[in-house]
This record gives C-alpha cells, sequence and structure tokens, in this order.
C-alpha cells in the first residue's frame, strides 16, 4: 500500500470518526465511501488463526492475511476524527444547531436513496422487512434513557450497542449512547478529556469498558454481518434501508429536548434566515453522498475491469 493510499485510508477513516460522534451511522459512511466490506472482512480475519502468526513471529503473514496496514490506518483515522469532532462539538451544536442537524438529514437522505438502490429485486418480503425496520427504528429514534451510568459492566454494555453504527449501515451508534443515557458522558466529556494530559485518566476510566465492548461487538458482529450480506444481501439490505429512515427524527434540525430528559418535541420550522442556511447545508450534505457515491461506483467498475482483463490473460496464457 503506498503512502497515497494509506493517506487516503486515513482520511476515509476520519470521516467515520466524525460521523461516529453525532447521530448519523459511521457504518453508512463506510459504505458510501467504499471502504465498507473490506472494513468488515479486515476485522473477520482476526480469528485464532491470525492471532497464532502473530504469537509465532510471523508478522509479514499475520498483516498479509489480516489486512492490517488498511485495518490500523482506517482505526487511526477514525480516533483522530472522533477526538476532534468531540473536542469542537459542544461549540458547533451551541451555536449552528440547526444548520449542523440539516446538513446531517441531507447526508441521511441521500444514504438511504443510495442503499435503497442496492436492493436488487424488490419483492413484497424486502419492502414488509424495510417497513418493519422503519418501525423500530423511529420507536428507539422518540424512545430514551435520560440518566448517565459510569458503572463499568455498563459502559461496556455501552460499547458493544454504540460501536454497532461502525458496522451496520443505518444504525446511529450516538443516538443508540443517547437511548442508554451515556452520550455526554462518553462523547462530550469523555473523549476531550484524553486529549489533556490533566484530565487524562479520568478519560480513560471511562472510555476502557467502552472500548472493550466495542472491540467484543466489532469482531462478533462483523462475522453475523459478512454472512448475512453474502447469504440474504436483499434482506439486510432492505432492513438497513428501513433502519436509515427510521432515524431520520434524530436529525430533525427543528426539535427540543424536554428539560432533564433525551425526548424530543418536534415543531415546524420559522421561515427566517436560518431556515434558507439549513435548506442549503441539507442541500450540501445530499450532493456529497451522491458525489461520493458516484466515486465509488465508478471505481468499483475500473476495479471490475481490471479484474476481467486479468482473468482474460491468464486464460490466454493457458490456450483457454
Amino acid at each position: 500500500m503506498t503512502i497515497k493510499q494509506q493517506i487516503v485510508i486515513f482520511l476515509k477513516g476520519m470521516a467515520m470518526g466524525i460521523v461516529n460522534v453525532i447521530p448519523v451511522s459511521s457504518g453508512t459512511v463506510s459504505l458510501i465511501i467504499g471502504v465498507f466490506e473490506r472494513f468488515i472482512n479486515s476485522i473477520k480475519s482476526l480469528n485464532l488463526k491470525a492471532f497464532k502468526l502473530l504469537f509465532k513471529g510471523e508478522f509479514s503473514e499475520f498483516a498479509k492475511k489480516t489486512d492490517f496496514k488498511f485495518l490500523i490506518t482506517l482505526i487511526l483515522g477514525i480516533l483522530a476524527g472522533m477526538i476532534l469532532t468531540a473536542i469542537s462539538l459542544k461549540a458547533i451544536f451551541k451555536k449552528y444547531e440547526v444548520v449542523a442537524y440539516a446538513f446531517f438529514i441531507g447526508l441521511i437522505v441521500a444514504s438511504i436513496v443510495y442503499v435503497y438502490k442496492m436492493i436488487g429485486k424488490k419483492t413484497t418480503k424486502m419492502i414488509l422487512l424495510m417497513i418493519a425496520a422503519m418501525a423500530i427504528s423511529f420507536y428507539l429514534s422518540i424512545k430514551s434513557n435520560p440518566y448517565p451510568n459510569d458503572n463499568f459492566i455498563y459502559l461496556i454494555l455501552c460499547g458493544v450497542v454504540g460501536s454497532l453504527g461502525m458496522i451496520v449501515p443505518g444504525i446511529s451508534g450516538s443516538h443508540l449512547m443517547m437511548v442508554m443515557g451515556n452520550y455526554e458522558l462518553i462523547v462530550t466529556q469523555a473523549i476531550p478529556e484524553i486529549a489533556k494530559m490533566s484530565t487524562f485518566v479520568h478519560g480513560m476510566s471511562i472510555l476502557l469498558p467502552f472500548l472493550i465492548g466495542a472491540v467484543i461487538s466489532i469482531i462478533s458482529i462483523s462475522y453475523l454481518l459478512s454472512w448475512l450480506m453474502q447469504e440474504f444481501r436483499n434482506e439486510t439490505l432492505s432492513v438497513l434501508t428501513g433502519f436509515m429512515i427510521g432515524s431520520l427524527p434524530v436529525v430533525y434540525p427543528w426539535k427540543e429536548v424536554l428539560p432533564g430528559m433525551y425526548d424530543y418535541t418536534f415543531h415546524l420550522p420559522t421561515m427566517n434566515g436560518e431556515f434558507v442556511a439549513a435548506v442549503i447545508m441539507a442541500v450540501v450534505g445530499a450532493s456529497l453522498v451522491f458525489v461520493l457515491s458516484h466515486y465509488s461506483k465508478k471505481k468499483e467498475e475500473r476495479m471490475m475491469r481490471r479484474k476481467q482483463r486479468k482473468l482474460e490473460r491468464q486464460l490466454k496464457r493457458q490456450g483457454l
């Protein structure tokens, strides 16, 4: 992997990290920017056989089997994006909350269109799965638990649940943490704390159990998701599309959090300058997804043509 490729992967990881700390699915972003399946397959390769190679000192074989350079570069990008975003998140939302959420909703709506188009034959079964997933996601989007909890076991559970957003497109890990009451504790408190020496230990005391849960979740769920995408691709994409549609209330710009809770009251926008800015940012967000998806599609087509030409050359050498 060249330096240029590593930089591109790092930046894609940053994009995943940025959306991972806001109510948007980083799994959706990874799907759009073309690293989703490679990320899942790389995690899936972290099995007993791989770790045996590591313990034997066969580092090059371990790196090759697990696509380690890609994985570590992407993870470093994710961490960088999460830390930088968490530090500035409070200030951004305090001044530009409506405009920021409008940008996010533009991203999600365009992502819904993108993932929906990936579904092959849209049968009655697929539509019903989509509706069921949408209903569940919508319920989760308006129902939540307001009480933070720094219990070690509960933080591990938050890591298990919150990391789903990284590997399941349409699921917002940040929103799930809001439902569990620990969003502010982890995102706007613990993550910024690790960037300062004076608060590093306290921040890590919260993040360490969360990260343990995240690792457990990512490794175990990746096997299931990889199998589902291979065996039930259309069904899985239908469910994911439904989850994405149902999660829209989380990023609806014109809502208010009820005092002491994460429950919302929704209202119509006021036609003013802020509304115009929100509409513009929603269009910008949607356009960004469409541009990325177009680039990703063209890239996949080029890769397929290269594979086809390589196969043709091999067959030609064999005289077939």
